[in-house]
């Protein structure tokens, strides 16, 4: 599924995860069911000049996802995850989930690295 292509697709995409982005040292959670992008949210704080070096990510169907800028990750967005990720946990209230750092666009957004698995508080590195 490309939901890019499709407004009402992305629409119902945003609504099925659980988004959040990290900013001031702390998560902020979109509202439960935003169809706002990450982008739309942060315009809406006036982040749009910081946008790209903001951490972001969501939850959805026993995934976590961590990026910034184009979908891209590196050591700092790896290191504020694993910072805030029991946060997290506890706000979509799920206690087992995968790790995934980084989507790749132009193989229709499938998920970059497999970090590993979060499970009851402790995170088990994938080989």
């Amino acid at each position: 599924m490309n939901y890019r292509n499709d407004i009402q697709e992305a629409k119902n995409f945003h609504r099925s995860r659980r988004a959040f982005i990290f900013y001031n040292n702390q998560v902020d959670f979109l509202p439960p069911k935003s169809p706002l992008s990450h982008f739309e949210y942060c315009q809406s704080k006036g982040l749009t000049k910081v946008f790209n070096n903001i951490t972001r990510g969501y939850y959805l169907n026993g995934k976590l996802i961590f990026y910034k800028g184009d979908f891209i990750y590196d050591q700092k967005v790896i290191d504020e995850a694993l910072k805030f990720i029991d946060t997290i946990a506890k706000e979509v209230k799920v206690n087992n989930f995968e790790i995934y750092f980084g989507q790749l666009p132009e193989q229709d957004f499938a998920l970059d690295h497999h970090y590993g698995t979060y499970s009851k508080g402790k995170i088990i590195k994938a080989n």
